[in-house]
């Protein structure tokens, strides 16, 4: 048996965790010749296409139509850093809006179902634990800091809304648009669909190979 070797950075995000268990997964089912070592964090592995883990255990679900009278929740994936912002974000919101509840959550596996709109307010241009891509893969429309790891996941705006990071007035507008006009967030939704398939795991099976076998 070839033996792989898989090394996380001090303190690995979520990010890189997710990587190191789609790569086990991936790896286990190929033959190598000799062992195999992947280095997290760093070029070349860092570089690799994005996968989503369980790819289409989830379905595609169409975006939710509250009744008159509903609550609205918009979720995001919790890190120290972004809490301010959602708090100035939220006393902008509700200068017009009380029925929206915007609930982090602490841990992967994330269950989208109950989400509105996901959110990755992030403030960190190397920030990649926002879940956007998983969030995608579930049917939900997402606004997110416009970081080159979100530029790329929502097609430059494309499929979904991109706004500039600790920009707390930008991030409100964007929240309520992709709520209550749904003529501009359908489209991002629909065009979403058509792409999600990137995020297969296979996509990023085809990168890894390339690599180990250069």
């Amino acid at each position: 048996m070839v033996r792989i070797i898989q090394v996380l950075p001090p303190h690995p995000s979520e990010y890189d965790r997710k990587c190191q268990r789609i790569d086990y997964g991936l790896l286990q089912q190929q033959d190598f010749a000799a062992g195999v070592t992947l280095i997290y964090g760093k070029p070349p592995v860092s570089e690799l296409p994005e996968a989503v883990e369980h790819f289409g255990a989830a379905a595609f679900s169409p975006p939710i139509r509250r009744s008159e009278g509903r609550r609205y929740t918009i979720g995001s994936f919790r890190r120290k850093p972004i809490i301010p912002l959602i708090e100035q974000t939220m006393a902008r919101i509700h200068r017009t809006r009380e029925d929206i509840d915007w609930l982090l959550v602490d841990e992967p596996p994330i269950d989208f179902a109950p989400f509105d709109v996901w959110i990755d307010p992030t403030l960190d241009a190397d920030d990649r634990d926002g879940f956007v891509a998983e969030a995608q893969v579930a049917g939900k429309i997402v606004v997110a800091s416009r970081t080159p790891i979100n530029i790329k996941r929502l097609e430059k705006g494309r499929t979904g809304f991109l706004v500039p990071p600790a920009d707390p007035n930008e991030l409100t507008h964007a929240i309520l648009a992709a709520l209550f006009k749904p003529e501009v967030s359908d489209p991002k939704i629909e065009a979403a669909k058509q792409t999600i398939s990137k995020y297969h795991p296979r996509q990023r099976l085809r990168a890894l190979m390339l690599i180990l076998n250069a």
